[in-house]
């Protein structure tokens, strides 16, 4: 396996923990009286999806490859990803053990309110990468898109479909950055990289949670919309450099997240439906939450748990098997 490919799957293991952790952390400082976790949710937030994007972009160079395999590979995993999500939310909610989330769940298959909404943007972006690297200016046009769409008015739409245009600029990024680059961040200074990311945390501590919130319009934010479009440019420019830094310095070596890293689809859709509503049915009964260091260590443990067993291969197997059999189903034999 190529260096480059060792580090994109232990990047993309770490954020997937990240989003496993980000989902938990959620749910508790959801009444901001943590200030602690609170920040380092907005911390892991500035980041964590961008560099997914970036990642996507970097491995869909081959366009032709990527416009093939879109519906058989994230289309179809999407649509049985959300249908299972709804259902299981739909369950959990009249339970009354999820009202976390009710207030933001739809029925929809069409318009996602899970973070399947980024299996979405993956299968546009695929479907249309052949066409945006024959832009002029394909970064600048991914990047005007990311700010306008915030200034819609259609909060439903934008739940599901504004994160194709916000993060749209990191998948470009990734289709225009090239091995040689990659290996020039790399052999960046490494304290300055760590330097970069220690500053993280001012604008984690100082500036709204809602600059993250690319799902969210810039109204439903409460910014105005030029407003909201500064701190969507501001947004982009740390989640750019914080990047930058985490590809400096995510080792080259096999590590525990580099097998989590390959199999980042389905950790991403355990991590979705175990994180938070597993480790919330946990503590109602074990009461983790009676104190916030227990709690913060268990979610920590719980977090690394659920995507190390997403990530064995028995699992993998199990997945391949349901996704090979629905796609024979659906297609014709090449």
């Amino acid at each position: 396996m190529k260096e480059r490919n060792i580090v994109f799957d232990n990047i993309k293991g770490l954020m997937l923990f990240f989003v496993a952790f980000g989902h938990v952390l959620d749910v508790y400082c959801s009444n901001n009286k943590n200030i602690i976790e609170y920040d380092i949710m907005k911390y892991i937030y500035l980041f964590h999806m961008p560099m997914f994007a970036f990642i996507t972009g970097f491995f869909s160079k081959n366009v032709e490859k990527s416009r093939d395999n879109a519906v058989k590979k994230i289309l179809i995993p999407y649509i049985l990803f959300q249908s299972v999500y709804v259902l299981m939310a739909s369950i959990m909610i009249k339970l009354k053990l999820a009202t976390f989330n009710a207030n933001v769940f739809n029925y929809s298959i069409i318009l996602p309110s899970s973070a399947f909404y980024y299996l979405l943007a993956t299968f546009f972006w695929k479907i249309f990468a052949k066409d945006i690297i024959k832009l002029k200016k394909p970064i600048i046009v991914s990047v005007l898109l990311g700010l306008i769409i915030s200034l819609t008015r259609f909060d439903d739409f934008h739940t599901g479909y504004g994160a194709v245009f916000s993060l749209l600029p990191f998948f470009v990024l990734g289709l225009a950055a090239s091995e040689e680059l990659i290996n020039k961040i790399r052999g960046f200074n490494k304290l300055f990289l760590i330097i970069i990311l220690i500053a993280g945390i001012i604008p984690a501590h100082f500036f709204p949670y809602a600059i993250h919130s690319i799902r969210l319009t810039y109204a439903h934010q409460g910014f105005g919309n030029i407003e909201g479009m500064l701190w969507r440019i501001v947004y982009y420019v740390i989640a750019i450099v914080m990047g930058m830094a985490i590809v400096g310095l995510v080792p080259n070596k096999g590590l525990f997240f580099s097998r989590v890293g390959k199999n980042s689809i389905l950790v991403y859709a355990i991590s979705t439906f175990l994180s938070p509503s597993l480790y919330v049915l946990i503590d109602h009964y074990l009461k983790f939450s009676n104190n916030s260091i227990v709690n913060f260590i268990i979610m920590i443990i719980f977090c690394v748990f659920i995507i190390w067993i997403a990530s064995i291969e028995i699992i993998q197997k199990i997945y391949g098997f349901i996704i090979d059999n629905i796609t024979s189903f659906i297609f014709r034999k090449d």
